[in-house]
């Protein structure tokens, strides 16, 4: 993310609000859920981190469709058959709602966030420098209020852990970790060469080069360690990881995954069909280049079962844990103070136009 200056000026310290909103007093609430008050300036933290959600949701779904993303009208635009505006005014209000339920439970059942705390407070202090400050500021929001909506969020993953962690009542095992990481991902050496700006010559010395590894790996005659080596012009320095070691086991191997994972890859339902130790040269769309695969089993390395559980165990309970807290909050008693929040215009949320809000 771009550095933005920060503007401090005598009128944001008596009124945190240039951006969108009028002035709200101190301590103002907004929104009661239960026991637990926010104030406005929490309300303009999550409305502003919202809208930037809506407008991602935008973006990409015009990509999708093939259609422009230049200038983009947003409130224009609708998301699940709403309008945009009353989307995120109401997506606001849900995450108010999920982040007080996982507050009470963690309260509740006594969990701490420990040292997850302090990790996530010195995160938000990081991202505040770098930028949020001034965008944050102009639209209301105080460091004070940015770094415990921060802190309030690791709630949910606590209250998650408790009921789906690997000791936790509802816990999801080994095998069914392993089946989610077998079943959506895959792992592969993989030497990716670029076609872009080469003349046909070029590929063409490319392509028997890709041929020539390929007839080696498949013969056993060379490792993949050595040709990656020999095609990026490095000498061999360092060995292989053990897996004693906390890395992965073979440092070019990368964990690609299907079209609903973080780690999707256009040619991952390709490269999942292959067997494992089968090596392949893949031609990449619209003779963009070719890809050297050589197909590994992902379950063989602890490292990836250990790094991702997280990931894994939210795939495979999210849906479920979706069902839990929404139990849990309605049984909550909620009130909107309307006074306080109707100051808050989606449609005047400030965005410097240096900077994409993230």
């Amino acid at each position: 993310m771009k550095n933005i200056k920060r503007v401090v000026c005598i009128l944001m310290a008596l009124c945190l609000c240039l951006g969108f909103t009028a002035c709200h007093k101190k301590n103002e609430t907004a929104v009661k859920v239960g026991s637990l008050k926010f104030t406005s300036g929490y309300y303009a933290c999550v409305l502003f981190f919202t809208d930037s959600e809506a407008r991602s949701k935008v973006e990409t779904e015009l990509s999708e469709k093939g259609e422009s993303t230049d200038d983009i009208n947003y409130y224009k635009q609708k998301i699940d058959g709403k309008s945009y505006v009353n989307w995120v005014k109401e997506q606001t209000i849900d995450k108010i709602k999920r982040i007080a339920a996982a507050k009470l439970y963690c309260k509740d059942k006594k969990l701490d966030l420990g040292e997850d705390e302090d990790q996530t407070k010195s995160y938000a202090e990081y991202y505040w420098n770098q930028g949020y400050s001034a965008v944050l500021t102009e639209n209301g929001v105080s460091k004070e209020t940015y770094i415990k909506y921060m802190t309030d969020l690791s709630y949910e993953d606590l209250y998650f852990d408790n009921i789906f962690g690997a000791d936790a009542e509802k816990a999801i095992t080994e095998d069914q970790l392993k089946e989610e990481l077998s079943k959506n991902y895959a792992l592969a050496d993989m030497l990716d060469v670029d076609f872009t700006d080469m003349e046909d010559e070029e590929k063409t010395s490319k392509t028997e080069q890709l041929n020539g590894y390929l007839d080696e790996l498949t013969k056993g005659t060379r490792t993949f360690e050595e040709i990656y080596h020999e095609y990026n012009g490095e000498e061999e320095h360092e060995e292989e990881a053990s897996e004693e070691s906390s890395g992965p086991i073979d440092s070019h191997a990368t964990l690609i995954g299907n079209k609903d994972t973080n780690f999707s890859n256009d040619y991952f339902d390709e490269i999942y069909a292959m067997k494992v130790g089968e090596v392949k040269i893949i031609d990449k769309a619209d003779d963009a280049g070719k890809i050297l695969v050589v197909r590994k089993d992902v379950i063989e390395d602890p490292y990836y079962l250990t790094t991702y559980d997280s990931t894994l165990r939210h795939a495979i309970a999210d849906e479920d844990f979706d069902k839990i807290i929404e139990k849990y909050i309605k049984g909550l008693e909620f009130k909107e103070y309307s006074g306080a929040t109707k100051r808050f215009n989606v449609k005047k949320i400030y965005y410097p136009e240096t900077t994409t809000a993230q």
